[in-house]
């Protein structure tokens, strides 16, 4: 399963509404959450990224892939631990509303 963070301009509910509606559309996508305030959208599922890309622009929207968080080593077990607690955990699919 991927996950794909997303950088998009939503001024309002209704830009919001257009681009899940949009990317749940997309076969294999499973979740869709968006964050306005943080112009940040985050897709999960089997689906590929240029695709997702594609079509948020198709509604007229900009969209750039965010970077992954850099992965570096932790230096102890007890950081290990605490980045594993911390995977994407859709509460309640978008998609299926």
């Amino acid at each position: 399963m991927e996950v794909v963070d997303l950088k998009v301009c939503l001024h309002c509910k209704s830009c919001e509404n257009a681009v899940r509606k949009t990317l749940c559309k997309i076969k294999g996508v499973k979740c869709v959450e968006t964050n306005r305030a943080l112009n940040k959208i985050t897709v999960l599922g089997y689906m590929d990224h240029k695709m997702v890309i594609n079509e948020v622009r198709k509604t007229g929207r900009k969209a750039e892939v965010l970077a992954p968080p850099s992965c570096h080593r932790p230096s102890t077990p007890h950081r290990r631990r605490r980045q594993a607690a911390t995977v994407f955990k859709c509460i309640m699919p978008s998609c299926f509303l």
